[in-house]
């Protein structure tokens, strides 16, 4: 059974969803996260790479104008189809956490962020009939894991001449997948079968952004990031590695009017680096990915830009890790929200609502997420 469950870490095939996150984290090291603040996310991400209050881009840091925390929560709805048939799952994340502010008088910024790098909960579980001592014996093998990979990242941005901002960041990416495997037998003279273990992840990265302003209504962001590896334990015993994408990421930011503010970005990630090492472990290996999104933000009044904007976007993206040999599973998303300040502009609400639908092969879900944002500054 412990050698089941290092093949069932990687190599797990969907079966039937008990409750879980989308299937299409349950292979690979999870579903991965984006980086995004709820007011990013209600333009398609769009806006990710200028956003000071999202984790994408380290130079977005300067246009934080005072101390400023974010608090994410996120709540999916899915509707799960596959080959074993179809399911309503939901989950509730709280996928960042972030300080940032300037530093007075010097033109810098720095920033503390939590965010979710992947996420792996899920509960699946298959019937299937044995031979036992010549006899035809009935069993329903499950398999869960609950966890994923954390990206703590602190992180400095310095503005020149209000045209050109630079932006570094440092990132811890650590977590654990607690796994559990589970037999029972249709006849009540075998004893019912568990297996539990706790593999965890660590490693570092850096990242490299920089944004150049052309005039008042026009912009343009680059990003660069790399992740280096993942050292993989399981229970304290290290058992391999796993190779961390590249990511490259440019977007484009244009304000045709005072009201309007129009952006849209491309990223990257060079997910087939840890083709190889998923593949020594039994799992279909990672493809690279590239995610391209457009969004608007529509501000009513002038002279009071916080209160209820409204924000609507759209987004392509490949995702990396396989379910069957053949395809690549890919999303697409609408999305739109809002958000208000109050208090002087010292606290904040930010919402968005996304509609998702993802699919490879035989395997599709669609759903609503729904993304809560509550800002703070002292």
């Amino acid at each position: 059974m412990h050698g089941l469950l290092s093949l069932l870490l990687l190599a797990v095939m969907p079966g039937v969803a008990l409750a879980q996150s989308s299937q299409f984290g349950v292979r690979g090291l999870g579903f991965p996260g984006r980086g995004l603040a709820t007011r990013a996310i209600g333009s398609g991400g769009a806006f990710g790479l200028f956003d000071q209050e999202s984790s994408l881009n380290p130079a977005a840091l300067s246009a934080a104008a005072t101390l400023t925390s974010v608090f994410t929560l996120s709540q999916a709805f899915r509707s799960v189809e596959n080959p074993s048939g179809t399911a309503s799952t939901r989950d509730t994340r709280f996928p960042q956490l972030m300080i940032v502010g300037p530093v007075r008088q010097t033109g810098a910024a720095l920033g503390l962020s939590y965010t979710g790098y992947t996420d792996r909960d899920f509960t699946i579980a298959s019937s299937s009939t044995i031979d036992l001592r010549g006899i035809p014996v009935g069993v329903v093998d499950s398999f869960s894991s609950r966890g994923g990979l954390s990206d703590l990242r602190v992180a400095g941005a310095y503005r020149i001449r209000d045209r050109w901002t630079f932006g570094v960041g440092f990132h811890v990416i650590t977590g654990s997948n607690r796994l559990e495997s589970r037999r029972t037998f249709s006849d009540s003279s075998y004893f019912p079968s568990r297996q539990r273990a706790e593999v965890s992840y660590t490693g570092v990265g850096v990242s490299g952004g920089v944004i150049r302003q052309m005039g008042t209504r026009f912009a343009m962001a680059a990003l660069a990031r790399w992740d280096g590896h993942l050292n993989v334990d399981r229970d304290s015993a290290r058992v391999g590695t796993v190779d961390l994408p590249y990511t490259f990421g440019l977007g484009i930011r244009w304000l045709p009017v005072p009201q309007l503010d129009l952006a849209t970005q491309a990223i990257v990630r060079t997910w087939s680096g840890a083709n190889s090492d998923l593949l020594a472990q039994g799992g279909l290996g990672a493809d690279n990915t590239w995610e391209v999104a457009v969004g608007a933000e529509y501000t009513p009044d002038l002279k009071r830009p916080f209160r209820r904007p409204l924000r609507i976007g759209a987004r392509y993206g490949q995702l990396p890790f396989r379910l069957t040999p053949a395809t690549q599973p890919h999303e697409y998303a609408v999305s739109a929200g809002s958000g208000m300040r109050f208090a002087q502009q010292r606290g904040g609400v930010d919402l968005a609502l996304e509609h998702v639908w993802r699919s490879e092969g035989p395997y599709s879900e669609r759903g609503f997420i729904l993304t809560f944002g509550i800002s703070v500054r002292p």
